[in-house]
Order: structure tokens, then C-alpha cells, then sequence
């Protein structure tokens, strides 16, 4: 890893222990490894008509050489696309606005903001593996968002998500260098918990006459990262979720004073 790649994971972490994202892990626990459009419990989020979202080449801090920071990523935005009405715009995109300034990675978040402009969409998402073993197998990963307008960055649908049961905090959004989102995992394919989710994941993808069954979302690579970055995502928006809730308290408390 170069140095520009350890000083943004150090970014990463600082962000990460200054957010507190760890206690934010336990936002979306009902809804590990479902999907958007895989089951009714899912929250149905209420994004902008046309809001975009580009993905950046992943980062790799994992010291593993056969992680391909573009198919890693373009793994990344066609799991985005399964949840309705995020627009995501192509990986290649983003490689090319970063190619125009002679780079191949997002440096720092006001870098990630200005590729964000360049491409023209509403957020990014930045992420990282920083654990890999594809026998295991297991995979570390840090997924963050940033918005272009944080103070806008989209919320859901507050009637159901006033049923779900995790706490809510009102986030500072007024510096737009700080993630509207992030999460830290590492998803070890021989922990029960995971292969648990894993299982409901690929239920409604796995062939029935695939001699592996849902099995081969644990013995093939790609699928194994799909379903790592499917459930990141679901985490993502729980946060989102969590902080739609938390504005929505704020601006009934202010009506009531």
C-alpha cells in the first residue's frame, strides 16, 4: 500500500472512531442480508426523482493483490442498483474524472466531493476492503457516503420507519466532508451469524439445478462480495433511516415550542 492509501485509511478511521460507527452497526440488524426488493420488511426509502449516486474504485488496504479495485466496484454498484430509486452511474464514469486529473483513487474526502461534481451526481460512496481471504472466506470493508448537499441527502418513509426499534440521533450535518453515511464490517464466511445471512441472501438468487445451491455465494468469490456488499448497503441506509427519523423529531419538537 502506498502512502496515500495509508493516510486515507487513517482518514477513514479517525472519521470512523469520530462518528461513532460502531455503535451505529446495530441500526439494521432485522434487515441483515435482505433486500430492498427481496422482502416486505425492508424500509422503503423515499429518495429525490433522479438522485444519483456514483461509485469510485474501491480501495485496497487489505494487502491482497488479487483485489481489482474496478470489479470490486462495479460489484459495489450493481448491488446499489437493486434498491429502488437510487440512479447509479457507471464505475467507468468515475475512472475517467479521476483519469482526467492523472489519478486512479479518491484521495480524501473533499477529492471524493469534486469527482462527485465532476460526474454530476448527488452523492459517492467511497469504499475499502481492508481484510481479504477468498478460501475462508472473509472480507473487511469500510463503505462511506458522502453528499454534495448533506443538509438534503435523502431520507425514507417515516411512518414505517417510526415502528422500527433502534435508537435515534440528530447527526451534525452541516460539514459536507463528513460521510452521511458509513459502515465498518468484516464478514468471516465461517461464523454461524454470517452464513445465516448469507443463506436468506441467496435464497431468492440461487439456481435450484446449481450444484452448489446457496453454498456458492461462500465458494465463489464475486458472489461472496455481492452479498458483503448487499448487506453494507442495507446498514448504509439504516443510517439514513436512523437520521430521516431523528429530523422528523426535531421539526415536531420545534412545532410544538
Amino acid at each position: 500500500m502506498n502512502q496515500t492509501g495509508r493516510d486515507y485509511l487513517n482518514r477513514l478511521n479517525v472519521t470512523i472512531r469520530a462518528s461513532g460507527v460502531a455503535a451505529a452497526m446495530i441500526v439494521a440488524p432485522v434487515m441483515l442480508g435482505c433486500s430492498a426488493k427481496d422482502s416486505d420488511s425492508v424500509v422503503a426509502f423515499d429518495y429525490p426523482q433522479g438522485y444519483s449516486v456514483a461509485i469510485a474504485p474501491v480501495l485496497n488496504f487489505s494487502g491482497q493483490f488479487d483485489v481489482d479495485p474496478i470489479v470490486t466496484a462495479d460489484l459495489l454498484a450493481s448491488e446499489f442498483t437493486q434498491f429502488d430509486g437510487i440512479t447509479v452511474l457507471p464505475v467507468n464514469r468515475v475512472v475517467a474524472a479521476l483519469a482526467a486529473e492523472g489519478n486512479t483513487q479518491v484521495e480524501s474526502p473533499s477529492h471524493a466531493l469534486r469527482i462527485a461534481d465532476a460526474v454530476g451526481a448527488d452523492a459517492i460512496v467511497i469504499a475499502g476492503i481492508t481484510e481479504y481471504d477468498a478460501f475462508t472466506p472473509v472480507v473487511g470493508l469500510v463503505v462511506q457516503m458522502y453528499a454534495a448537499s448533506p443538509e438534503t441527502a435523502p431520507g425514507f418513509d417515516v411512518v414505517a420507519a417510526s415502528r422500527l426499534p433502534w435508537p435515534t440521533e440528530v447527526d451534525d450535518l452541516a460539514n459536507a466532508l463528513m460521510p452521511v453515511g458509513q459502515i465498518q464490517r468484516t464478514y468471516n464466511g465461517s461464523h454461524k451469524s454470517v452464513v445465516k445471512a448469507l443463506r436468506r441472501y441467496a435464497k431468492p438468487r440461487s439456481a435450484e439445478d446449481h450444484p452448489y445451491g446457496w453454498r456458492q455465494y461462500l465458494v465463489v468469490q464475486k458472489l461472496y462480495l455481492r452479498f458483503c456488499w448487499h448487506d453494507a448497503i442495507v446498514r448504509l441506509m439504516g443510517q439514513q433511516a436512523q437520521r430521516s427519523v431523528a429530523r422528523a423529531q426535531a421539526a415536531d419538537s420545534e412545532s410544538r415550542t
